[in-house]
């Protein structure tokens, strides 16, 4: 019965190898190592913490939440942060709405979730042990087992700070013991620069073709933080408006550089591959459509 033995041994490698190339294919990190990776380590109903990992400078910046902060989304209207994974829990995407939602009112790409239910330990300690819990398939999480082990590492090895009330304090982000969400998107996206991103010199037009104002800043915001170079911003006539946001370049290699970006973090479909026009002076061309208010 040798051959059994070895027929089981073939279907379990193949099963294995399977798995991981499954989890290769998923992962969000490993394929995409240079760029500085966003995510959020959400303690449901308790608290949410913006953990950001820069490969560049080796470090790990942390900024926890208060509670009480109430995040306005376009497709919502206003919510205590401590409320979206509830919110997000009714339609069976807790962890992916906070995300998204966090994304969108940090103006920064926050491409991961990790969900914990340890509220007492420190920030570091909790993601690193949910991190753990994520290798072993233990953890509502948006990583690979391979981001996962990746991260995990990184987080050893990395110079940590966390961003402490006195600082936010300093920085004009805390007032008078009031909370100034705006002065935190100012004070974020002059520390988390991407250099991946940034020192390819991506020019970007932005078409806001969506009915609702202020869509197209919003979107030129979170690009500019990202480290992309926005030339312009400017509004579609009534008749273009579009349900469906889109983008176009004028290769294939640029679409593959950007996929990333805009596919993975925006949810858009492939780009148009035509010429974008002398007259945007820019390598990518968006067109917002109103789908784009599930992203802030």
């Amino acid at each position: 019965m040798k051959w059994a033995k070895w027929v089981i041994t073939g279907v379990l490698v193949l099963i294995v190898a399977g798995i991981g190339v499954g989890e290769w294919r998923s992962s969000q990190v490993v394929g995409h190592s240079q760029y500085r990776f966003n995510m959020a380590l959400i303690v449901p109903d308790y608290g949410v913490s913006f953990v950001s990992i820069d490969p560049a400078e080796k470090a790990i910046l942390a900024l926890p939440f208060p509670t009480s902060l109430a995040i306005r989304s376009r497709s919502l209207g206003e919510y205590s942060i401590a409320s979206l994974y509830k919110l997000g829990s009714y339609q069976g995407q807790g962890g992916k709405f906070v995300r998204q939602k966090i994304q969108g009112f940090m103006r920064v790409p926050v491409p991961g979730y990790l969900v914990s239910g340890r509220k007492e330990l420190k920030i570091k300690s909790n993601l690193r042990l949910t991190l753990l819990s994520t290798i072993f398939g233990r953890t509502e999480s948006s990583l690979s087992k391979f981001d996962a082990m990746l991260l995990f590492y990184r987080v050893g090895r990395y110079r940590w700070r966390e961003v402490g009330e006195d600082e936010l304090v300093r920085s004009g982000v805390i007032d008078d013991s009031i909370y100034h969400p705006e002065r935190l998107q100012e004070y974020v996206g002059t520390r988390l620069f991407d250099w991946g991103i940034g020192s390819s010199g991506v020019t970007v037009a932005i078409i806001n073709a969506s009915g609702e104002n202020g869509l197209g800043s919003d979107m030129a915001d979170f690009l500019s933080n990202l480290g992309m170079d926005v030339v312009m911003v400017r509004s579609a006539s009534g008749a273009d408006n579009l349900e469906k946001s889109e983008w176009q370049v004028e290769s294939l290699d640029v679409e593959q550089e950007l996929g990333y970006i805009f596919q993975n973090l925006f949810g858009f479909d492939r780009a148009k591959i035509e010429d974008v026009g002398s007259e945007y002076r820019a390598r990518v061309l968006i067109r917002v459509g109103s789908d784009a208010k599930e992203l802030f």
